[in-house]
């Protein structure tokens, strides 16, 4: 009996040994298969066509630790490392435009090599356009020139969407640009010029849509189909009565009857303002009407508001101010002000001579900002200032001076816009040309309406109307206006910006004559 119990047992433990030995080899099997697999190469999408800067994300997955992974371009290396996750930056620049293949190729420790094969059309975009295309009136220029040495590299006349990008051939080193806009006036041949600073190759435009979306505006259009009539009675003579905001229309007038039209899902208030243009002080007149219903209505001419001394805020002007423009706006709380949803509230032009060197002005309680937009001219500069509080006429510490080929700049600020006016001759002071160069923040710049080179079209243009751009000494004008902005930001289309509501806060700007 023992005897058979130990022949059952030792078939048991040998049935378990042979499946025992048989799983080890098959594990064993197992791990060979898996150190003999290739690494798995993972790529983002790849566009068949890359223009700009593009960057792909690529990851390498293998069983060894170490593993190299390479990346040619037309058969040259351009990449190398260990890593498992990494990305790449495609740049059209550096290699020809046309037919591109991209390798990219893994090998591990154990020699195992993994390809992955891609092609693509490269074509070098130097710049991308939105709008500002030819009319009826108007010839829509666009010029490229480099910004070292000032050669015109591109020109066309802009007529549809196709004429808005430009790319550059094998030849062209990559460098920064100067874009141009002229407008040559059909008319009378008259050019306007605006040129951008420090553009890089491959800039592409936001349109606006882009843009509002990245300055978090709305901008809604208003739909003026409704509307309602104001009849004053018993105005005093010689009143002018105006009304005039974002979502409502009417404008001046001597009379005392009012048809205001108005956008019936937008529009909150109207505001409505009277004055006399018989008396200096037009606040000694000013009275106002502020309603939130859109019925018809009719008043007295003693019901509407009358300003207390509380509410009338002065400016005083130094003495050198010959002139200045004023113009108050009204806003109801923050996404008003921001969309400049606006309600006219007071707008005054006139000369310390007639006026005194102090400027009054209303507060108008039923908006939660009064922004005051002032322009005059002090000590040979023209101020322009947007402030929502105005208490002095502070403007910052900037400091100008002109070299002979740059402008140097002390202070902060955002942009600035060198101007370059030419009249058609020393006694004809029509303008014939009018060139803007406008650049983000420097100490320095370099005046470029001598190096840039100007398309012939342009040139044959200002010559037709007698206008030699090598002899206008005599008949020009250059000065450079520094703007600073309330609100830092990263302005959509850079050196291209500019504000479109009261998205930027408080505005100064100050021009600098450079002639002398």
């Amino acid at each position: 009996m023992k005897l058979k119990s130990f022949k059952i047992f030792t078939v048991i433990l040998l049935i378990l040994c042979f499946f025992s030995c048989e799983e080890k080899e098959d594990t064993a099997k197992a791990i060979v298969e898996i150190e003999a697999t290739a690494p798995i190469i993972s790529v983002s999408e790849i566009a068949e066509t890359i223009e700009v800067l593009t960057t792909i994300d690529i990851s390498v997955s293998d069983n060894t630790e170490n593993v190299n992974t390479t990346i040619s371009i037309n058969g040259n290396n351009v990449f190398t490392t260990t890593q498992n996750q990494f990305s790449y930056d495609i740049d059209p620049f550096e290699f020809p435009n046309g037919a591109t293949n991209l390798v990219i190729s893994a090998i591990d420790e154990d020699g195992n090599e993994t390809v992955k094969s891609f092609q693509f059309i490269s074509n070098r975009l130097l710049f991308q356009g939105d709008e500002g295309y030819s009319s009826d009136t108007v010839d829509s220029y666009l010029a490229i020139n480099l910004e070292s040495s000032g050669e015109l590299i591109a020109f066309r006349k802009l007529i549809g969407y196709e004429d808005l990008a430009f790319y550059a051939n094998n030849e062209f080193e990559k460098q920064n640009l100067i874009i141009t806009n002229y407008l040559v006036n059909v008319d009378d041949g008259s050019v306007s010029a605006r040129s951008y600073s420090d553009v890089k190759p491959s800039t592409i435009l936001k349109n606006r849509d882009e843009v509002l979306n990245l300055l978090g505006l709305d901008q809604n259009r208003v739909n003026k189909n409704s509307e309602f009539n104001i009849e004053i009675q018993e105005a005093i003579s010689y009143s002018l009565f105006y009304t005039l905001g974002f979502e409502y229309s009417f404008g001046q007038s001597n009379n005392n009857n009012f048809n205001i039209r108005y956008d019936n899902e937008s529009a909150n208030d109207v505001f409505l303002y009277h004055h006399t243009n018989d008396n200096l002080n037009l606040l000694d007149d000013y009275r106002y009407l502020y309603t939130e219903s859109f019925e018809d209505q009719t008043m007295n001419f003693g019901d509407l508001t009358k300003l207390i001394p509380e509410n009338v805020a002065t400016i005083t002007f130094s003495e050198d101010v010959k002139n200045f423009n004023f113009t108050l706006f009204g806003f109801s709380d923050d996404y008003a002000y921001k969309e400049f949803r606006m309600r006219l509230l007071y707008s005054f032009s006139g000369s310390t001579e007639e006026n005194g060197f102090v400027l009054d002005y209303p507060i108008i309680n039923e908006y939660q900002y009064n922004q005051k937009s002032l322009s005059y001219s002090s000590y040979g500069k023209s101020v322009h200032l947007e402030r929502k509080e105005l208490n002095d006429l502070d403007i910052p510490n900037w400091n100008v001076i002109k070299n002979e080929s740059t402008v140097e700049i002390t202070g902060d600020y955002d942009f600035s816009e060198l101007t370059y006016i030419v009249d058609y001759s020393s006694t004809d002071n029509r303008t014939a040309l009018i060139f803007r160069y406008q650049s983000l923040f420097k100490e320095s710049i370099i005046i470029p309406f001598d190096k840039l080179e100007i398309p012939l079209e342009i040139v044959n243009s200002l010559n037709g109307i007698g206008v030699n751009l090598e002899s206008t000494s005599s008949n020009s004008k250059l000065s450079i206006t520094l703007t600073q902005f309330e609100n830092i930001m990263d302005y959509p289309n850079g050196v291209f910006y500019q504000p479109i509501a009261n998205e930027v806060g408080d505005v100064t700007k100050v021009t600098f004559p450079l002639n002398n």
